[in-house]
């Protein structure tokens, strides 16, 4: 149900640029082992206002070729609480194989890292922070579902999609939303996370169904860890 006719070969090579700058950086995080430095209140900000500010380029340029951005992304759905509720089913679906992923890294591979945003929000947690443990669920319950899934399974799976195919995009923008958050333990769990989510919007044709599943996967993992430090498990 993904409607991708509008997005054209411009959009394939702003794709790419983007996708060019994304992997670089991972090259160059993987060169340095993956070294992770706490995360500061100025780079939880600067990472959301990035990301909205290449998402607002993103639709400045759709809008200037006439591309309506609501329709192009499903944004606009017959019956909004309908397309919530199935992202909500969806996520409930989805979550066992997501677990059971996860489970099968930790017992072959180690335990698996927690992201630098993960961690950041422990530390509120613990030190009870509240300012911060407000900007961090706010920027991973709210920010990163609403411009993660409107730049990689809107935009980038919708013209990989479009010059592809299907099952070639939903590879590449499963991997490289996998390998961005800079967590190699992680990256099997995040790929299945991505592919879930594109198979959802593939399957609604509206970004407000990966939206609702991503939002509630990270609030979910959140709340468990919030549960965990509060209780001393």
């Amino acid at each position: 149900k993904v409607w991708d006719a509008p997005l054209a070969l411009p959009d394939l090579l702003v794709v790419a640029s983007l996708a060019a700058w994304m992997g670089s950086n991972v090259f160059f995080a993987w060169k340095q082992g993956f070294q992770h430095h706490a995360l500061s209140d100025e780079k939880v900000v600067g990472s959301a206002v990035l990301f909205a500010l290449i998402n607002g380029a993103i639709v400045l340029f759709l809008r200037s070729r006439g591309i309506s951005v609501a329709r192009l992304f499903g944004l606009r759905p017959a019956r909004p609480l309908a397309a919530l509720g199935t992202g909500a089913g969806l996520f409930l679906a989805a979550l066992p194989l997501i677990w059971a992923v996860s489970a099968l890294v930790q017992r072959w591979g180690g335990e698996t890292q927690t992201q630098e945003i993960v961690r950041y929000f422990v530390l509120a947690v613990e030190q009870r922070d509240w300012g911060r443990i407000l900007l961090a669920a706010g920027f991973a319950t709210t920010a990163a579902p609403l411009l993660e899934e409107f730049l990689f399974r809107g935009y980038f799976y919708g013209t990989l999609r479009r010059h592809l195919g299907a099952p070639a995009a939903l590879l590449l923008v499963s991997a490289l939303f996998a390998s961005i958050h800079l967590n190699a333990a992680a990256l099997a769990p995040l790929f299945v996370l991505a592919a879930c989510l594109t198979l959802a919007y593939e399957a609604t044709g509206s970004l407000w169904t990966s939206i609702c599943m991503h939002a509630l996967f990270n609030t979910l993992m959140l709340g468990a860890m919030a549960y965990r430090i509060t209780h001393g498990l």
